[in-house]
């Protein structure tokens, strides 16, 4: 056999050698490269590789990835096979003994039920037929478990797939994390209610083979949650954590100030109205001060716009006209919405973006999102106002509903529908005080529902438009 003969100075450098790796971290020594399952496309999945590979890094080791499924993928890490799991529930160890959990809190996120509410109202997990979800996602299956769920049940491979099975209507209801149903777009469609069902927080974890660094890298995440670095980290990747607020007490606030467009048996100026009452049902308990204001409802967004007031109610999804957040749950339906003109040829010219006359609707709403082209729009105090303008050949048409018609027209307009209904929701400030009243709105809203205490508020054609009359309990 073939030896290497080493002089005695190369001894000298292999024991200078030697002392240099005994005095460095175990974890250079152990393991440069590890191995994790590929997580689900997506900003929060690329913001938490990016945290992790940088912390890692600091202790001098690479990471790489495999594509698996999430259930095939917790056996791997148990056995040894992949090093572990980039990000998961905090009991996990207790069901796979062989992994150990980083203690560094990675990201906050909240189990939420997806369903249409013209289907199910509220969408409760109560209200549904049935549901699917990712297998393997532990949070769901803890829910469904907590909730004695024995509806049926369809598990997906991926997200990919579960949205295509909720999108071709095969369940009437999705189960998974709030930031896969925000990449999803789920969080804009204004007939998908979000219904918060756990929060919960993730964790990375190891497998015991890796427990020699759990501390140094949990020293180091610390480190950058301290700078700011996990912050700047996930903004860079636009997300934002924000989970709903619980509420084992009710919440206190000084005063409070709301304000409405002015809408018959709705909202009075004297504060009467079914929404001013729905309102005070909710908000009375937990002020002393609640101010009801109802103004046109161009002042009324203004209002809000400029923080005037705490919250606006009758807002609808994605209005561009209104700044802010709006309620989870809705507490209405409009009507479908109609474009009026006084003939077909300038229904076509609307329809194409080519009418020369101006667009007239109510101000505030922000139609002119509606439509193509670059026509002229004039945004008027009152629906009745438009029309007369309609009628005398100053304006080519007016958007509104079928309901605001006047009563004087001798000739049929020539009618197009633009949208149908839409849910009503309030908005908020985007701020913390902002999120907590209206956590607190969703909150009561469920509460009223669940309890049939909304009758006493709402007339039947309200239940029955708003779908809530889905989620009353049976009558004895």
């Amino acid at each position: 056999m073939l030896r290497h003969r080493l002089r005695v100075s190369d001894y000298r450098w292999v024991l200078i050698g030697l002392l240099f790796i005994a005095v460095q971290p175990t974890v250079f020594a152990k393991q440069s490269t590890l191995t994790f399952r590929a997580p689900d496309p997506g900003p929060v999945g690329d913001a938490v590789i990016e945290i992790l590979e940088e912390a890692y890094q600091e202790l001098g080791i690479s990471l790489q990835y495999v594509d698996m499924p999430r259930n095939r993928s917790l056996v791997e890490a148990n056995n040894g096979r992949i090093s572990g799991e980039l990000g998961r529930l905090p009991d996990l160890e207790a069901h796979y003994n062989n992994l150990q959990r980083v203690p560094f809190e990675l990201f906050a996120f909240e189990t939420v039920l997806v369903a249409d509410r013209r289907n199910c109202g509220l969408c409760t997990l109560d209200d549904i037929d049935n549901a699917a979800f990712i297998s393997g996602m532990q949070t769901v299956l803890h829910a469904l478990e907590e909730a004695a769920f024995s509806k049926p049940t369809v598990q997906a491979l991926d997200i990919s797939q579960l949205h295509l099975m909720f999108s071709n209507q095969r369940v009437q209801a999705v189960l998974l994390n709030d930031f896969e149903a925000r990449q999803l777009g789920y969080y804009s469609e204004p007939h998908l209610i979000i219904t918060p069902i756990r929060q919960q927080l993730g964790y990375h974890y190891l497998h015991q083979q890796h427990a020699h660094l759990i501390e140094p890298l949990t020293e180091t995440l610390e480190a950058m949650h301290d700078s700011g670095r996990v912050t700047e980290i996930y903004r860079s990747h636009g997300v934002h954590f924000q989970r709903t607020k619980t509420f084992e007490v009710s919440p206190y606030f000084s005063q409070i100030s709301a304000t409405a467009g002015l809408w018959r048996t709705l909202t009075h100026v004297d504060g009467s109205g079914r929404y001013w009452q729905l309102v005070k049902r909710i908000f009375e308990p937990v002020t002393d001060s609640l101010t009801l204001n109802t103004n046109s409802y161009q002042r009324a967004v203004l209002g809000l716009n400029e923080q005037r007031f705490d919250f606006l109610v009758g807002g609808v999804k994605n209005q561009a006209s209104i700044h802010g957040i709006e309620s989870l749950t809705h507490l209405d339906y409009d009507r479908d919405l109609y474009a009026f003109t006084m003939d077909q040829a300038a229904m076509d010219a609307l329809l194409e973006g080519e009418l020369k006359l101006p667009v007239c609707y109510v101000a505030g709403y922000g139609y002119h999102a509606l439509f193509k082209g670059e026509m002229i729009f004039y945004q008027a105090d009152s629906s009745l106002d438009c029309f007369a303008m309609l009628d005398m050949g100053r304006m080519g048409a007016v958007v509104n509903y079928r309901e605001n018609m006047p009563d004087w027209i001798t000739t049929p307009y020539v009618q197009y529908k633009l949208r149908e209904a839409v849910p009503v929701h309030l908005i908020f400030h985007d701020t913390p005080r902002g999120r907590e009243l209206r956590d607190w709105f969703d909150y009561r809203m469920r509460q009223l529902v669940k309890s049939s205490e909304i009758k006493e508020i709402f007339s039947d054609a309200m239940l029955e438009r708003s779908h809530f009359t889905k989620n009353l309990p049976p009558k004895s």
